[in-house]
C-alpha cells in the first residue's frame, strides 16, 4: 500500500531535520558540514535536483495557466474580476501588516540587540555589501513590473512583467480571428505541463530530505538562539494569521470548514515550507485547490499564479516586524504611529511584486529600508536567521492564494461569468472565433 503523497513528504522533512541536527552538532566546518565519511553535498544534490525540476515547469506553467484562465473570462468582466482580485489580495496583506505591527509594538524584540555594536563589528560584511549594492528605488519597482522584452523575461523569470504580458496576450487572442484555435493548443500545452508536474512531484520526498537537512545542517538551529525574540515575534505573528485570521476566513468566506481547508492544503503546505519558493509550488497549489477543493481549473490557472506573485501575506507580516524590529533597535526615539502607518503603505507597495523565490522579501525590504531612512547594512543581520523564517512565511503565502482563490470563486460567481460567455459568444458570427 502506497503512502499518500504529502505523508512521504512530512516524513522527508522529518528524516532531513534530524539529519541535518546531527550534522550541525558534528561540524567543524560549516561550509560543508561532515557526519563521518558522509558529507552533506552528498546529500544537497538531490534538493538542487528537485529545485531545478520545479522551475523548469513553473514559467510555461504559468504563462499556460495564465492564457488559459484568462481567455475563459468575457472582456467585459474582466476588469471588474481584476479589481476584486486585487482587493482582496492587498485587503489581507493590509490585514496581515497591521498584524504584524501589533506584535512587534507588544514584545519590542529591538530592544534587546545592540544594532549600532553589531554593524560596527562588521559583521555579516559580505551580504551586506552584496545586498547594498542593489539599490532600488520605488519608482523603478513599478517600472520592472511592465515588460521591457519579454524574451529577457522569460529568461531570467522575472515573473510579473511575464504575467502581464500572458493577460494582454490572452485578451488579444480572444478577440481576433482564429485566436480561439490557438488558445484551444494552449489548453493542450497546460495539460502536458501538469501531467509533468505530477511526474516531478514523486521525487518531492527526496527533495524536502535534501533541501531541510542543508538548512538544519548549517546553522540553521543555532543561529535561532541569536535572536530569539525577534524569531518568536515573526513566528508568532504568522502563525496567528495562518491559524487564528486564516480559519476565519476560511469559516466565513468559503463554502469549507478550517479542518477540511487545512487538511487539504497539507500537501501545498509542506512543498512551500520546504523549498522556500511560492513559484515552485504553483504546480502543487493548482492541484489542490482543484482537486482537493473542487474550484474549476479555468478559475485557479487565473487566480494562483497573480496570487504567488502579489499575494504575500506572509511577506507584508515579515517586512512589517523586520523594519520595526531594526527600528527599535537603530532609532533613538520609537516611530510615530503615523510613520508606522508610512511603514505599512511602502510594505503594501514593495510587496506586489515580491519574487517568489527563496529570500525574495530581502530584495523588496530594502525598499522599505530607504524610504523609512534605516540603514540597509541592517538587512544583513537578520540573513543567518533568514532561512527558517523564509520556509514559514513561504508557506503562509502559498495557504493564503489559495485560500484567496476559493473566496474569489464563491465572491465572483465564475459560473455566472462562463454563462454570460456562452450568450456572448452564441450572437456572434463564427469568423469571429
Amino acid at each position: 500500500m502506497k503512502l499518500a503523497l504529502h505523508w512521504r513528504i512530512f516524513i522527508g522533512l522529518v528524516a532531513g531535520a534530524l539529519l541535518g541536527y546531527f550534522f550541525s552538532i558534528n561540524a567543524i566546518d560549516n561550509a560543508n558540514p561532515k557526519l563521518g565519511f558522509l558529507e552533506l553535498a552528498h546529500i544537497t544534490w538531490m534538493g538542487d535536483l528537485f529545485l531545478k525540476l520545479l522551475k523548469v515547469i513553473v514559467i510555461p506553467l504559468i504563462m499556460c495557466s495564465i492564457i488559459s484562465g484568462v481567455s475563459h473570462i468575457p472582456i467585459k468582466s474582466l476588469g471588474q474580476i481584476g479589481v476584486k482580485t486585487l482587493l482582496v489580495f492587498k485587503g489581507q496583506m493590509l490585514l496581515s501588516a497591521i498584524l504584524g505591527l501589533v506584535f512587534v509594538n507588544i514584545f519590542k524584540p529591538g530592544y534587546y540587540i545592540d544594532l549600532h555594536k553589531i554593524l560596527d563589528s562588521g559583521i555579516h560584511g559580505e551580504e551586506v555589501k552584496f545586498i547594498t549594492d542593489a539599490k532600488m528605488g520605488v519608482s523603478d519597482l513599478m517600472l520592472s513590473m511592465l515588460p521591457e522584452n519579454i524574451f529577457a523575461g522569460l529568461a531570467h523569470g522575472d515573473l510579473v512583467p511575464i504575467i502581464i504580458f500572458c493577460i494582454v496576450s490572452a485578451v488579444a487572442l480572444a478577440s481576433v480571428p482564429g485566436g480561439q484555435s490557438i488558445l484551444k493548443h494552449v489548453q493542450t500545452l497546460l495539460s502536458a505541463i501538469l501531467l509533468v508536474t505530477h511526474w516531478v512531484m514523486e521525487l518531492a520526498p527526496f527533495g524536502v530530505f535534501a533541501l531541510i537537512t542543508k538548512t538544519v545542517a548549517i546553522g540553521g538551529i543555532d543561529s535561532l538562539s541569536q535572536y530569539g525574540a525577534f524569531v518568536m515575534t515573526v513566528l508568532g505573528a504568522l502563525f496567528t494569521l495562518l491559524f487564528v485570521v486564516g480559519s476565519l476566513m476560511v469559516h466565513f468566506g468559503t463554502d469549507f470548514t478550517p479542518i477540511q481547508f487545512f487538511t487539504g492544503m497539507r500537501e501545498a503546505m509542506l512543498t512551500a515550507f520546504s523549498t522556500s519558493s511560492s513559484a515552485a509550488t504553483i504546480p502543487v497549489s493548482l492541484e489542490t485547490v482543484e482537486k482537493e477543493f473542487g474550484v474549476p481549473e479555468r478559475v485557479a490557472s487565473f487566480l494562483i499564479p497573480l496570487g504567488a506573485t502579489m499575494n504575500m501575506n506572509g511577506a507584508a507580516i515579515y517586512e512589517a516586524v523586520v523594519t520595526l524590529f531594526i527600528a527599535q533597535a537603530w532609532l533613538p526615539e520609537p516611530l510615530t504611529l503615523g510613520e508606522q502607518v508610512f511603514v505599512v503603505f511602502m510594505v503594501l507597495v514593495a510587496t506586489f511584486g515580491t519574487p517568489g523565490i527563496p529570500h525574495g522579501s530581502l530584495v523588496t525590504l530594502a525598499v522599505v529600508f530607504q524610504a523609512v531612512g534605516l540603514p540597509l547594512e541592517a538587512i544583513g543581520v537578520i540573513l543567518s536567521i533568514d532561512r527558517i523564517l523564509d520556509m514559514t512565511r513561504t508557506m503562509v503565502n502559498v495557504t493564503f492564494d489559495c485560500l484567496s482563490c476559493l473566496m474569489l470563486n464563491k465572491m465572483i460567481k465564475f459560473d455566472d461569468v462562463d454563462d454570460a460567455l456562452i450568450q456572448d459568444t452564441a450572437h456572434k458570427p463564427l469568423a469571429a472565433h
